[in-house]
């Protein structure tokens, strides 16, 4: 995300994000434009296919829970 706003504020691009990212990313050079038309954004866990482990999972299923979406079996 740095990287990318610092390239925005060097003016090289823009990017498309979340709203909070004016909140959590402040950047001088840098302006937020809100979106009134467009479709929420939905968030997901990822991880490395490799890193399948039981801690991983656990952690995935406490996310879940603590967002108050059914948890599967």
């Amino acid at each position: 995300m740095q990287e990318a706003l610092m390239l925005v504020a060097a003016g090289r691009g823009a990017l498309l994000t979340a709203a909070h990212t004016a909140t959590y990313h402040a950047r001088p050079g840098v302006s937020y434009v809100p979106f009134t038309d467009a479709e929420p954004v939905g968030y997901g866990l990822v991880w490395r296919a490799a890193d399948n482990s039981g801690a991983v999972r656990a952690f995935a299923r406490a996310a879940l829970k603590a967002s108050g979406r059914n948890v599967p079996a």
